[in-house]
């Protein structure tokens, strides 16, 4: 028989291949088998190191549900733990770990509870959790695992060495973690809420789809750290060194992240609802799809750097701007006024720069932009008089004003491209590609068909072309 549960979601029978009555709850698919209680081989546990709980049981608990391990959020673990815990009547019941294959989830608590808990389960009056069935799953290899989970916890990490260490879906909630050694540790999804991790070495960790809500990271060093799809929500992350850390998908609303070197860090589509990005070093961070509201504390060069990845600027006036150390990558800047913008140390590869400004704007070696844009910006910039860019592709590019006098433009692309204004005085034109989009003055273009297409026959009276380079016409 199934006990009652308060709020269980409306259910579906459906078939599966496991042959069982099922029920499907959201997305999960669920059937039922028997559960597994057996012998740990931790040392006892200190009482006095347990806040005064009863001693915990040198045994564990172990069942799985079937389903998908992307789906078993945070929330729907307290509130299967407050029902066995209640089922069971031991508050002591605590969940150690979440591991992959089906769903597994390993208990603790106090021999009483566990066995009460085994017995419910193997008597019928417990098949499902929130309607999901529970099904056996043989865990015994990891037994060594969950006795560290249980040591950290009760007693803190003190001296340990926990770099590389597997701690993938444990439960350390609370635990102090402070100046801990947790280089390249598998952290992910781990519990983590209210743990203190100050100071810790969490440098080339996995943290992805952990549970940080709340944790403590000041000081902390988790450069080239995994943290995808964490939640890191009203968590302290002051004075903490994030370089090169993958936080896309993240949760760091209200998060503290004053004085955080957060350099070349991914926040691709990260939640930054009222968080405190205050004295942050944000250079090179990725911010595209990033969610930002009027509360986010951050600098109004990164809000702007934000805005035109995730909103695009194309057309906007951004002249003077400084954009120096931004990611611009695949941003939307056609049509955009960058002139007199600083650019030094600016990622602007794979961006839409048709037609763009870039007069007088700085740009340096670093400047990660295309070729052809690196070239327009030097054209409008220094000026190409008596330049060769014969077969040079300018397509869309904006060179107005321009002094191109003596240039050779034989062969070059120049359909779309804006030349208003130019110096072409004596420019070579002849057979370049110059369509009905290209701005050019009509006399330039009148030159432009005469070395391309021949003037045979034609009536040119009274034209002007003067300065106009008309060698080898035939």
């Amino acid at each position: 028989m199934t006990m009652t549960e308060p709020q269980t979601p409306e259910a579906k029978d459906i078939q599966t291949s496991g042959g069982n009555y099922n029920e499907q709850i959201g997305k999960h698919y669920i059937h039922a088998e028997t559960v597994h209680i057996y012998e740990t081989t931790c040392n006892p546990s200190d009482p006095s190191k347990n806040n005064g709980k009863v001693t915990a049981s040198q045994k564990q608990l172990a069942f799985a549900i079937a389903g998908s391990f992307d789906e078993v959020d945070h929330a729907k673990l307290k509130v299967i733990l407050a029902l066995l815990q209640k089922n069971s009547g031991d508050a002591t019941i605590e969940i150690i770990r979440v591991e992959e294959g089906s769903i597994k989830i390993i208990l603790n608590g106090s021999d009483e509870g566990l066995e009460r808990i085994k017995q419910l389960f193997e008597s019928g009056e417990i098949t499902e959790v929130l309607g999901t069935l529970i099904k056996y799953v043989d865990l015994k290899e990891l037994d060594k695992k969950s006795c560290l989970i249980r040591d950290i916890v009760q007693n803190g990490v003190e001296c340990q060495n926990l770099s590389n260490t597997d701690l993938q879906g444990a439960n350390l909630s609370r635990a102090d973690l402070s100046d801990a050694d947790l280089k390249s540790a598998n952290l992910s999804r781990a519990d983590l809420s209210d743990a203190n991790l100050s100071g810790a070495d969490l440098s080339s960790a996995d943290l992805s789809s952990a549970y940080l809500n709340n944790v403590n990271l000041n000081g902390a060093d988790l450069q080239g750290a995994n943290l995808s799809g964490a939640d890191l929500s009203d968590s302290n992350l002051s004075n903490a060194n994030l370089n090169r850390v993958k936080l896309s998908d993240a949760n760091l609303s209200g998060a503290n992240l004053n004085n955080v070197n957060l350099s070349d860090a991914n926040l691709s589509g990260a939640d930054l609802n009222n968080a405190n990005l205050s004295n942050a070093n944000l250079s090179r961070i990725n911010l595209r799809n990033a969610i930002i509201n009027s509360s986010t504390i951050v600098n109004s060069k990164w809000r702007l750097v934000w805005e035109v990845v995730t909103q695009g600027a194309k057309g906007r006036n951004l002249s003077g701007t400084d954009l120096s150390d931004a990611n611009l990558s695949g941003a939307d800047l056609s049509d955009a006024n960058l002139s007199d913008a600083n650019l030094s140390d600016a990622n602007l590869s794979n961006a839409n720069l048709s037609r763009i400004n870039l007069r007088n704007a700085i740009i340096n070696s670093s400047t990660i932009v295309n070729s052809k844009w690196r070239l327009v910006w030097e054209v409008v910039t220094q000026g190409a008089k008596g330049r060769n860019l014969s077969g040079t592709d300018l397509s869309d590019a904006n060179l107005s004003g321009a002094d191109l006098s003596d240039a050779n433009l034989s062969d070059a692309n120049l359909s779309d491209a804006n030349l208003s204004n130019a110096n072409l005085s004596r420019i070579n034109l002849r057979n370049a590609i110059i369509n009905s989009s290209t701005i050019v003055n009509s006399k330039w273009r009148l030159v432009w068909e005469v070395v391309t297409q021949g003037a045979k026959g034609r009536n040119l009276s009274g034209t002007d072309l003067s300065d106009a380079n008309l060698s080898a016409l035939t």
